[in-house]
């Protein structure tokens, strides 16, 4: 009998592993599953590889490195389905407008701007970056950054092709690029990629009264008033000045549209429970005058548009609307609707503090439960 000979098991297995992980980087390289080295192969189909996760990060990066656009669509789960053909045709104004779409879900305000910041390294003359203002994230520290996204692409934003190991070997990469994503998609021949799609997660939820009130906690009514302090306003000024007006003061014939966003009643039912109702407004009249603040930002707000906040058939979730909505607010946008200016936010602020204050939020569980 042959003994055993540790050191050719040992050679056997680090060669076995240095050759699996050569294919496997061999196989990311030619997939290229995140964009990271080209657009979309024509004789590869793509599909949507990545939906609310970490991996739009690696996504983001490769698509504001090789795709061609003049046009940005950014923000968090709010924006991801918006569909770009859309865009592309109320925005052209006479012109070409080709739109990407760059959603991060959970980003906060410094992740939006970090993606953003990005697309103008390549495309230094966006002529259009349509962005959202998520209400629960104006109050956060600017530095904020609930994906580890600078920490996710500091490599893959260089020159140094040594670092790529990190994408080549990247499990992400390597599991839906090779394994369960665009090898299979291509086999079945599934739908191609597109900005439409990209992130979209409107048909994998229900919309509508019983689902937004199964997932939300209705808290016991407090009779504190919780107000804005001098920390509050200086926090929320720095987050907007760091990661909102100052990419637009540095790029200042670029058109920003910003939107807040319209969040369903039961949003506005859980501020009023916590007395933290005035300080939302509060909050949104911070924002709003430093938005204001630069020429080439457009501001709307739908927090008083009532008839779409109070239908919960619009929501999955006390914040998430459907797509209907995200094509709707497109075309109210397009047409100048529901803009907060310098004549008018006064009046829009004492709108919605007035109806969020007086409105019988009871009656929102009445009728769901007779």
């Amino acid at each position: 009998m042959k003994s055993f000979d540790s050191r050719k098991w040992l050679g056997f297995v680090i060669g076995s592993t240095a050759v699996i992980l050569m294919i496997c980087g061999v196989c990311v390289f030619i997939l290229d599953p995140f964009f990271h080295y080209r657009e979309p192969a024509n004789d590869l189909i793509y599909g949507t590889i990545v939906r609310n996760d970490s991996g739009e990060g690696y996504m983001n990066s490769g698509i504001v490195r090789n795709f061609d656009f003049n046009a940005v669509i950014a923000g968090s789960s709010m924006v991801e389905n918006f569909k770009t053909s859309e865009f592309d045709n109320l925005f052209c104004g006479g012109g070409r407008i080709k739109a990407v779409k760059l959603p991060q879900s959970g980003g906060s305000f410094k992740e939006v701007n970090t993606i953003c910041s990005r697309a103008f390294m390549y495309q230094p003359d966006l002529k259009i970056v349509l962005r959202s203002m998520d209400l629960s994230m104006i109050d956060m520290d600017k530095d904020t950054d609930n994906n580890g996204y600078d920490k996710m692409l500091y490599y893959l934003d260089d020159d140094n092709r040594l670092n790529d190991l990190n994408y080549l070997l990247n499990k992400e990469a390597i599991l839906r690029g090779c394994g369960l994503n665009v090898i299979m998609a291509t086999i079945r021949h599934r739908e191609r990629f597109s900005f439409d799609s990209y992130g979209n997660w409107n048909d994998s939820f229900s919309f509508g009264k019983e689902e937004v009130l199964a997932s939300y906690e209705r808290t016991v009514r407090t009779d504190e008033i919780i107000l804005l302090s001098d920390a509050d306003r200086k926090r929320i000024r720095e987050n907007i000045e760091q990661n909102v007006t100052t990419l637009a003061k540095e790029y200042p014939n670029t058109r920003f549209i910003y939107f807040m966003t319209p969040y369903s009643i039961c949003y506005w039912d859980s501020l009023k429970q916590n007395g933290r109702l005035q300080k939302a407004i509060q909050e949104q009249e911070e924002v709003i005058e430093l938005l204001l603040s630069c020429e080439n930002i457009e501001l709307y707000s739908f927090c008083d548009n009532f008839e779409l906040i109070c239908d919960l058939d619009h929501y999955r979730d006390i914040a998430h609307y459907s797509e209907d909505i995200n094509s709707q607010m497109l075309k109210w946008i397009a047409g100048g609707k529901y803009r907060i200016t310098a004549d008018n936010y006064r009046e829009y602020l004492d709108r919605i503090s007035s109806f969020y204050e007086t409105y019988d939020y009871n009656k929102i569980f009445r009728q769901a439960f007779p």
